[in-house]
């Protein structure tokens, strides 16, 4: 048995580059083969568009579990035989049941499949999906040599690396120094053999690609065009949270299955991080699950801080039976009581809804709404807000606006649903949690005009 003498310098960045390099190769072998193999009858397919962005984008590889038809929820994610292309599969979630069969949707669609689906035509319900994993052979049906050529250059620099400690693992005296790896007695480990483990791997993934892009009848195929971005993890579905509607730079959804964060759907990074107890309402998805907030300082707070906007849009849907309490807005800190806070929705001392913002010269100017929401029911909030205009919507009504707020005031801090001091602010409530529920929170970098307020009130949560 040989024993190591001394490690040559710079050997161990050689070594790890190559594990890395190794690894890499192995971990895309391994998924290009799942890629293939079916595992306990599921079926896995492609996606080749963008239409169910941001949750998969073209390239992601999605494994559906079969479910019988009938038993199919609102909410999942169906892989069904497209009824408008008899060669084709579509993987769309579904939104409702009906006589005439299953309504589905893709999440980047504005509008529900124009053809519905018999419940004999679902193959699955996606449970698992493996980004980016599929796009190679997208690419080889399409026709697209750039990107395979460049696939096909990385995947040979890679080999490269991953042989870079060869002579190391063989027991080579160093190039460099000449210094012994092994004691000068031990036996000889032979040559290097001409075609190494890595090359034959790298070599191996391609021809499974190559493989999986041959057959097209597992692909889900669709023929809206869409676009948006997604955060590149392995990840289960959540459930149905309604399409995003005018880009916006924050999007929770409250739908995922479990834990304390909250993801932003809009693609832009805005973690929410919950604190104080929020809870998340359990509901089945076609329940639309949403946040409750009836615990004292229960809040949920975005982690990507910067300059507070000047023009926005913020957008809520709520309800409540009592009087008092923040819906969403900005602050200034991570604690219960900020010490600025504005560009937020709540519920005043008497029941109606209020959209305030703070004047660079700390002036606070507020808009009240016109009727009392403290009934139950969801309704739909919008605060909008540019240089010279300041508006209030709801349930798609304008409920006032003025023109007098014309520089706000700047701070760093960061988006907030829940509980927030209010002291100062018009209607001051004795709460300021908000005893309720909250669901489809968004934030856009833009003032929503009339149109846009009445197509988001209309979609609904």
């Amino acid at each position: 048995m040989p024993h190591p003498v001394r490690s040559c310098p710079g050997d161990l960045p050689v070594v790890a580059l190559a594990t890395a390099a190794r690894t890499a190769l192995w971990t895309v072998a391994l998924l290009a083969l799942w890629r293939v193999l079916p595992a306990a009858g599921w079926a896995v397919t492609t996606v080749a568009s963008d239409s169910m962005a941001p949750r998969l984008r073209t390239g992601d590889v999605v494994a559906a579990v079969p479910i019988d038809g009938a038993d199919a929820v609102p909410g999942q994610v169906l892989l069904v035989d497209d009824p408008d292309h008899a060669d084709r599969l579509r993987l769309h979630r579904l939104v409702r049941t009906g006589d005439e069969g299953l309504r589905l949707r893709g999440d980047a669609n504005a509008a529900d499949d124009s053809s519905p689906v018999s419940p004999a035509a679902v193959h699955g319900a996606g449970v698992l999906r493996v980004p980016a994993v599929g796009l190679p052979g997208v690419w080889l049906r399409q026709g697209a040599v750039a990107p395979l050529l460049l696939l096909v250059a990385a995947a040979s620099v890679i080999s490269v690396l991953a042989r870079a400690d060869r002579d190391v693992r063989q027991g080579l005296p160093c190039r460099r120094c000449g210094a012994p790896r092994w004691e000068t007695d031990a036996p000889s480990v032979g040559e290097p053999a001409r075609a190494s483990g890595p090359v034959r791997l790298a070599a191996g993934a391609l021809v499974v690609v190559a493989v999986a892009a041959a057959g097209t009848t597992s692909d889900a195929a669709f023929s809206a065009t869409t676009g948006s971005a997604v955060t590149a993890s392995t990840e289960t579905f959540p459930c149905f949270g309604g399409p995003l509607l005018d880009d916006p730079v924050l999007a929770w959804g409250f739908s995922e299955p479990r834990g304390g964060d909250v993801r932003d759907e809009s693609g832009h990074g805005h973690l929410g991080r919950s604190a104080s107890g929020p809870v998340r309402n359990d509901a089945p998805c076609d329940g639309d699950p949403s946040m409750s907030l009836d615990a004292p300082d229960a809040r949920v707070q975005s982690t990507v801080v910067g300059p507070a906007p000047s023009t926005f849009s913020v957008e809520a849907w709520f309800r409540t039976e009592s009087a008092g309490g923040r819906i969403v807005g900005y602050s200034s800190s991570t604690s219960a009581a900020s010490p600025y806070k504005d560009r937020h929705l709540y519920i005043g001392a008497d029941g109606t809804l209020h959209f305030g913002v703070q004047g660079s010269n700390d002036f606070r100017f507020a808009l009240g709404g016109r009727s009392v929401v403290t009934d139950g029911e969801w309704h739909h909030a919008v605060g909008t807000s540019r240089p010279g205009s300041t508006e209030l919507w709801l349930d798609g009504e304008l409920q006032g606006s003025r023109a007098d707020a014309r520089a706000l005031k700047v701070y760093d801090g960061s988006w907030r649903v829940g509980r927030e001091s209010l002291a100062s602010w018009a209607g001051e409530p004795a709460d300021y949690t908000l005893r309720g529920d909250v669901d489809t929170v968004r934030v856009y970098d833009t003032a929503l005009d009339a149109a846009a307020v009445a197509a988001h009130h209309a979609a609904g949560r």
